[in-house]
């Protein structure tokens, strides 16, 4: 009889150590700079650290863990130890020529084993994209220590790459996870791919995004970066409307996705208009970042989960509740930016708060394989 042979553990996945950890984040960070906005604490974060954190560090979270899907136990450790030691230098208050280089190691860390292996194995112009989006994130992050401008400039553009990683993957996520729902009804999505709408999109996120690094350079390029901005915002819409979310009401895992990329749409044709008439109380960027980024993050976050886990992708209550309750606490900080009573502030960043420990919550419940 032949000796028995263990099977080989399996190398490490990204998703569950980077969601949990920006689940976690988005939770305790809001509040807290909420309570630092009403002088509750004396913890001095600025809205410009706000925006910061939760663009390099949530965001970049949820991005680690979705674009490390297999990497060597060092490459992951690394890497979340450049993000963990990043936080804890910009939150912490360290001197700025002290915090600046170690915030950047993530965004440097993160291209070195995300980006560049899939520059090297992208096999079309279209995936060949998500390399130097990533790469990019350094460039964002040193103009928000040196490019001047309160770090304003940085932040920025780092809402635009997040947008356009947005864009692209979601672009391509759900209309694919939407055929395969539609065909199990019998049906066939006819309008999946739309490249020339695919392409138009992504051709005017770049050029808002590069019209960003140029900074405050006078007429007509903040009418151009305008005009990218709002060409991506309506063409994810006309996207959208052809991916048949009426089929797929009763599948929460994909509506939340269809949900979130309404968000997107929006966001860019705010940030369009925060281009050439900035909103009061940061209304554009928090359609963006809390709406977009908020409901797509945490539906991604979730379904990638129980995929990689090897599990349907099906949502539980608590998961479509989180979904809910963040699309609830952008559109609450979005009324909060107008006239409306701060306490709608106060109350969106509860909600958010509520909602990613719920995410929290869904994602360490998820049973985890052992083996490859």
């Amino acid at each position: 009889m032949s000796a028995f042979v263990p099977p080989t553990p399996r190398r490490p996945w990204g998703h569950r150590l980077f969601f949990p950890a920006a689940a976690l984040y988005a939770a305790f960070s809001v509040p807290l700079w909420v309570a630092g906005y009403f002088g509750w604490l004396g913890l001095g974060w600025t809205p410009a650290l706000h925006a910061h954190e939760m663009l390099m560090g949530y965001a970049l979270a949820v991005v680690g863990g979705f674009l490390l899907t297999r990497p060597s136990r060092t490459a992951l450790n690394l890497a979340f130890a450049a993000w963990l030691a990043g936080r804890v230098a910009v939150l912490g208050g360290l001197p700025p020529m002290i915090a600046a280089p170690i915030a950047l190691a993530y965004p440097v860390v993160l291209f070195a084993v995300a980006g560049v292996p899939f520059l090297r194995a992208a096999k079309s112009s279209h995936n060949i994209l998500f390399g130097p989006v990533i790469g990019a994130f350094a460039l964002a992050e040193a103009l928000a220590w040196w490019g001047g401008d309160g770090g304003r400039i940085g932040t920025l553009l780092a809402l635009h790459l997040v947008g356009i990683l947005m864009l692209v993957m979601g672009g391509r996520v759900i209309p694919s996870a939407t055929a395969g729902a539609v065909r199990q009804q019998g049906g066939v999505l006819v309008e999946r791919v739309q490249p020339r709408l695919e392409w138009a999109g992504i051709a005017g996120a770049i050029v808002a995004a590069l019209t960003v690094v140029a900074g405050n350079v006078p007429w007509p390029l903040p009418w151009i970066g305008a005009a990218g901005a709002v060409v991506a915002g309506l063409t994810a819409w006309a996207r959208l409307a052809r991916w048949r979310t009426d089929a797929v009401l009763k599948r929460p895992d994909l509506w939340c996705l269809h949900l979130g990329y309404g968000w997107l749409g929006l966001g860019w044709l705010f940030l369009g208009i925060e281009r050439l008439d900035p909103l009061s109380g940061g209304a554009g960027w928090h359609v963006m970042g809390a709406g977009a980024l908020g409901t797509l993050a945490a539906s991604m976050m979730v379904r990638a989960t129980l995929q990689r886990e090897s599990l349907p992708p099906a949502f539980s209550r608590p998961a479509i509740a989180a979904v809910g309750l963040v699309s609830l606490s952008a559109a609450l900080r979005v009324a909060a930016a107008s006239t409306a009573p701060e306490w709608l502030m106060l109350a969106a960043a509860l909600t958010w708060a509520a909602a990613h420990l719920l995410v929290l919550w869904v994602l360490l419940r998820v049973p985890k394989r052992l083996w490859v």
